[in-house]
């Protein structure tokens, strides 16, 4: 009998130990960490109670409980909760809790509202964007902030990658990968889930090629990523 294909819950889960190592050594990882620093800055301050959607080894979870924020962390994958857990615990960080659960789920009644709601690259590995923002936005108390990236689509890095992708497979993470999108239509997807755009911002460039890239290139085409908040209005 053959094994079960591989899904991206399950591939991430095989290799939470060397994904985790790498916020230590990878300058894409570690610029990740100081731009989404930055933003929890000027959007965190205020949140008592925090969701990190696809909360990976912890690694935001964790910034934000050592924030003051009781944090609740959401994955499917157990290798990487598994890290989040042990983080979280070496850490002293107990306001910081994690929940194995695929996503988006579906019904979030019974569910507490968050002020801060946060997503790591991870709504783009689900099927549908209008119901991963969807599910982003009830989370959500009214006035409440989410903050989620999404690859961008007008990367040209991105655009090599994927063509080398398409011919050798390599890198493998990009099988699961559902969504590249502008800024643009990022814009128009969060407007259509009920959220208002405040702002993004481009990130992914420390490489040597987005380095290089970003001498002559716009941050839109030499980053990798899109980071964007957004608020759920109170009802009038």
């Amino acid at each position: 009998m053959s094994a079960p294909a591989q899904d991206g819950v399950s591939f991430y889960s095989d290799i939470a130990p060397d994904f985790h190592a790498s916020y230590d050594s990878d300058p894409n990882r570690i610029e990740r960490m100081q731009i989404w620093g930055r933003f929890l800055d000027r959007y965190a301050a205020r949140a008592r109670f925090a969701y990190d959607i696809g909360c990976g080894s912890g690694m935001l979870s964790c910034e934000l409980a050592r924030r003051g924020i009781e944090t609740v962390g959401i994955d499917g994958a157990e290798g990487m909760l598994s890290i989040a857990k042990r983080t979280a615990l070496a850490g002293g960080l107990a306001n910081a809790s994690f929940m194995q659960h695929r996503l988006p789920i579906a019904d979030t009644q019974g569910f507490k509202l968050a002020q801060l709601v946060i997503s790591s690259s991870a709504i783009e590995y689900l099927d549908s964007m209008p119901a991963a923002l969807g599910f982003l936005r009830d989370l959500l108390e009214e006035g409440g902030t989410t903050l989620f990236s999404v690859s961008n689509r007008d990367s040209l890095s991105r655009r090599l990658v994927r063509s080398i992708h398409s011919v050798t497979g390599r890198p493998r993470y990009l099988k699961y990968l559902r969504h590249f999108m502008t800024a643009e239509e990022l814009k128009a997807a969060v407007s259509a889930a009920g959220l208002t755009y405040l702002e993004h911002t481009y990130f992914g460039g420390a490489d040597r090629l987005n380095r290089w890239l970003g001498r002559a290139l716009a941050p839109k085409y030499s980053n990798n990523m899109i980071l964007m908040a957004a608020r759920r209005e109170a009802r009038t």
